[in-house]
Parts: C-alpha cells; structure tokens; sequence
C-alpha cells in the first residue's frame, strides 16, 4: 500500500491495530444536579491529572509544540466559556454529565471547524475532542490508555490522539501508520519530533493488517507492506545498518568543535521550552540555548501570570544546568497563534499582523517588568541573555530597553543580585527590522533571525498554510537575500547572528550559513550533531564562491538544485 509520508525513516515490526475506545453516550435525566456537578469536578481533575503526568513523563527530545498542545488541553479543562457551557447543559437540562460534555465538544469543535481561513484552529478542534474523549472516559470508568504489546511494533491506527502516543515506550514505539491525518496533525508532529516514521493517508491498511503481521514501514518511498518476503527484508536490513553506523559515527560529533575545515567557527545552539531539557541539550553536545521560548510558561497559567519568583526559579536552574554555556531567553511571544485566555488581546482580523509580542508587552508594564527581573536575576545564575521578539523599528527596541534599565535600577536599590551587563539581543523577523538593520544593530548585542516568521512576513504568506509553503521555502532566494543583508550589518556592527528557525536545520543551507558570517545556528535537540558534522565537512571558501551564485538566482527550485549539487560533488571530510 502507498500513503503520505509525514515523518521520514524506515521501521519494521509487529502490527498493533489501535481503536479508540468504544463508549456509548447515552442521554439520561438525573436527580441531584449538584451531585452531577460535583461528579464532573472531580472528572476534571482527574483529567488534568492525567495530562500533567504525561507531561511530566516527556523528555527535552519532544518538540514544544507537543508541549502546547497538552497545555491547551490543560487550559481547556479551566476555560470558562468551555466548561461553563458543559455546567449549562447539566444543569439547564438536568441530564447526566457525559452528554453534556459530548454536546458542549460538538459545539465548541464545530465553531472551530468552521474558521475556514486559519488551520491552526481548525487542528485545534483535534485537541477538544482528543480532551473530551478523556473525560468521558473519566466520567464513565473507561481506560484510555493503549495497552502495548511485549515486544517492538508499528502503531496503526485511523487517527491516535497525541496524549495517547506521548505515553507510549519509546523503545518499543518503532513507527505510526494512519489511515487518515495530516501532515500537520498532532500524532505527525510527535512523530517527527521523536524521530519516529510515520505514514499517513494509507487508505485501506486497518482492514488488511492484522494485529501482529509484519510490517515493513517504507516512510522513505511511501510504501506500506505487510509480511513482507526476503528480499525486502534484507533490503530494511541493510538500511537500518547504515542507520545505526550513521547514529554512531554522529556520537563523534558530541563534543566536538564546531569549525570548518579551514578554521570557520559556526556554532551549534539548540531550542528549547523548559528547564528539563537542558540536561539533554548539554547531552547532546549543544553549545548553548538559542532560544528559550518563555511563553510555555505563561500558558501554562490558567488565571494570571507566572509570578516573578516562578519565572526566576525556571530561569536560574536553566542557566545553572547549562553551566557557563549562553542562554538566551525570549521575553515573551503571544499573540497570532498563541493566545493566553486571561491576556485580554481582543479578537483581531489578521492577529499575526496584530496585537503581539513586544507590542503587548510594551503597554503591559505589569507583565512586562516581572519578566524582565526574573531574567536579570538569573543572570547572576549562568550566561543568561535577553532577546525581545517582533520588535518592527528602533522606538520598539529602546523603549523595551529602557524597561531593562529601570527594571536594573529596581534590583539595585533593593540589593538583589542581578547581571547588570546582560547581554541584550532582538529577533529579526520582519522585512522592516531588516531593511533597518544597521540602525537596530547598533542598539543590541546580537540579533535572531527567525526565518519562518521572517518569510512569513516577507512573501505575505500565511506559514500554518499548507497552500503556501512554496513561498515559506527556506530556499526562497528573496529570504536569502534579505538574510545575507541582515548578517552584513551585524558583521559592520561587530555583533553577533543567530539563525533560529526550521532554515537552521537543512543541511543543503549549512554552506550558506557559514559563508555569510552567521555566527550561530540554533535548532531542535535532536538535530545538534548532525549540524555540526556538516560544518566540519565544509571549507568557507568554497562556500563564499557558492553563496555568490545561489544569491543572484531568480527561484527556490534553482537554489535548491545547486545547493544538492553542490553536496553532491563536495568530497566530504572530517578536521
């Protein structure tokens, strides 16, 4: 059989068929309502948990939108609108609470499903009914979980709720095949961020797989074949061979140096979301954090803010496990498609043009201030830098920096230790900040490129848009001109550049990368080691030569086509 591929990679391993538990949902009139009401608290609780366990059970290998994904269900189980209408129901039609919760979901999805014009909220509408069939399962003493087979095997399933596979052993868990699903479905995204092999679209596979059937999982052709003969085994074989030597020789690279071969450093940062994942960035050998995205740890509030002595107390054991490695903190980034229900940001037409990012934090010095105290004080902890987002024109940037000098003032007088020098830095993701890019550079310490935003804004194409990821490709020469303009103003300005964005992670741009200057690139955790083997294989002057044609051609196929050339001819070698 033939499907989709969503996450690359090759696995083979017993067949185990998942079906979503079967409950029946019946409407029922009740006596007590209050008893119901009170039935369905604890049900919540449960639930929420359930979810934090689960959370609590990921490793830093998970990609962060797993994690926001669980924190809206999380935030879900506290909405007003959400759980207020679950109590209406109960209570305005004296029936039984699993009924209610089902007629509030269908409601509350049916909303979402209709946004035509925002994907993001439509996959939403996945996560309510992935949370609502877990308190029906609470309410009605049915087990959720997946019970796994004793030996190695291939989930397969028509669609699998993400708090469902997060739980699964990852030892065992050798590859996801889908009947249904997207390419940007949650099962997909954890898939991809575990590395894992996943297979969507496989019409038909439900029906002929049989639960402990070979199967040989071709996420690399796009095929799907059950007991598959000889040959093919071999075939499997032989690539999960290269496989292992390719994750051996990479184990190398751990603790290398990230330098070319004749002497160019580019180092190797990683992206991260908490403080547990640290351990795994210094693991893998990340030469610091390139971005700390705080906003996970607004949004895991339901009511107000993380207090400073929260933000602080995450911070500091970051930095302190990082050691003298830098860390650089994003003040925090909501707005477009990451909304925090007690931040009062209104609906808006187009939010990712909208009310967002640095532009709420500036008006929102309640918000703003604590945050920025936290991360100064975490600073007398580790290597802690600064690094504000969205920031459009230089009145945003000083303005946000006369926050962190007030904020410097504040600790002073009251005698707590802070880093008075703390390196202060900006994202570069709008075609303005880099049309002013020499202004800006003279105000900061380091810039961050963040090249999906950054491409985003530029091609004026919604990134979350699957109809317009030709435009969002890293391979866009216009990105890449406007890119190498924004590392020559750095270089003029002596500051440091960053690349943070799925662009720092495709090898065929590591060239790229090191001939225009970037002195840093900052990807996922598991990506880290194989980044830095391409920049010990490359010589910068061969790169210069290559960025000089790549820049002045007219379309992404073409720079795409010379840079595998390019991979291709080059014999690679280790320094």
């Amino acid at each position: 059989m033939r499907g989709i591929i969503a996450a690359p990679g090759m696995a083979m391993a017993s067949a185990h068929l998942v079906s979503e538990p079967e409950i029946n949902v019946r409407k029922r009139e009740i006596s007590d309502v209050l008893e119901e009401l009170e039935r369905l608290r604890c049900a919540l609780a449960e639930c929420s948990s359930q979810i934090e366990g689960i959370m609590d059970s990921m490793d830093g290998s998970v990609d962060p939108q797993t994690i926001e994904i669980l924190d809206f269900q999380l935030l879900l189980l506290e909405d007003t609108d959400f759980i207020g209408e679950i109590d209406s129901i109960v209570t305005g039609q004296s029936i039984n609470a699993e009924y209610a919760v089902k007629s509030a979901s269908e409601n509350y999805m049916s909303k979402l499903n209709n946004i035509t014009d925002n994907d993001y909220l439509r996959e939403r509408a996945a996560d309510v009914a992935d949370l609502s069939q877990r308190l029906i399962a609470v309410l009605s003493g049915v087990d959720m979980e997946i019970a796994e087979p004793d030996e190695p095997y291939i989930a397969i399933g028509r669609d699998i709720a993400v708090s469902r596979v997060a739980v699964l052993d990852r030892d065992k868990l050798k590859g996801i095949i889908l009947e249904s699903g997207g390419v940007t479905s949650h099962c997909v995204i954890l898939s991809r961020s575990l590395g894992i092999p996943c297979m969507i679209r496989t019409q038909g596979i439900l029906g002929l797989a049989n639960q402990g059937d070979t199967i040989l999982l071709d996420a690399v052709s796009g095929e799907v074949i059950i007991n598959p003969d000889l040959v093919r085994v071999q075939a499997y074989n032989d690539y999960a061979h290269k496989e292992e030597a390719k994750k051996t020789m990479l184990k190398e690279y751990v603790n290398r140096k990230s330098m070319s071969l004749d002497g160019a450093e580019m180092k190797v940062y990683a992206n991260i979301t908490m403080s547990s994942e640290a351990e795994n960035v210094v693991h893998q050998g990340g030469e610091g954090v390139g971005l700390f995205r705080s906003e996970l740890l607004f949004m895991a509030q339901t009511v107000t803010p993380p207090s400073e002595e929260t933000q602080y107390a995450e911070y500091s054991k970051t930095a302190k496990a990082l050691g003298d490695r830098p860390l650089v903190i994003r003040t925090l980034d909501i707005g477009g498609d990451k909304l925090i229900s007690y931040m009062d940001i209104g609906e808006e037409e187009n939010p990712f043009l909208g009310y967002r990012a640095i532009r709420y934090c500036l008006d929102h010095p309640e918000i703003f201030k604590p945050q920025i105290s936290a991360i100064m004080r975490a600073g007398a902890d580790g290597n802690v830098w600064m690094m504000f987002p969205m920031i459009t024109c230089v009145d945003e940037l000083i303005k946000a920096k006369q926050f962190v000098e007030q904020v410097g003032l504040d600790l002073r007088e009251k005698g707590i230790p802070y880093d008075p020098n703390i390196k202060i830095g900006m994202m570069m993701e709008t075609p303005a900040a880099a049309m002013d890019a020499t202004i800006l550079a003279k105000e900061v310490d380091f810039f961050s490129i963040g090249t999906n935003d950054l491409a985003q804004y530029l091609f004026a194409a919604d990134r979350a848009n699957s109809k317009l990821s030709y435009l969002n490709s890293p391979f866009q020469p216009a990105l890449l001109r406007i890119i190498n303009r924004i590392s020559k103003a750095a270089a003029e300005a002596g500051i440091e550049v960053d690349i943070c964005g799925q662009a720092a992670e495709v090898e065929a741009l590591t060239p790229i990368w090191l001939a225009m200057g970037i002195t840093n690139l900052s990807v996922s955790i598991p990506c880290v080691t194989s980044v830095r083997k391409r920049i010990c294989q490359l010589d910068k002057a061969d790169c210069v030569g290559l960025l000089e044609v790549v820049l002045n051609l007219e379309t992404a196929d073409e720079v795409e086509k010379v840079l595998i050339r390019f991979a291709e001819r080059n014999i690679i070698h280790d320094n």
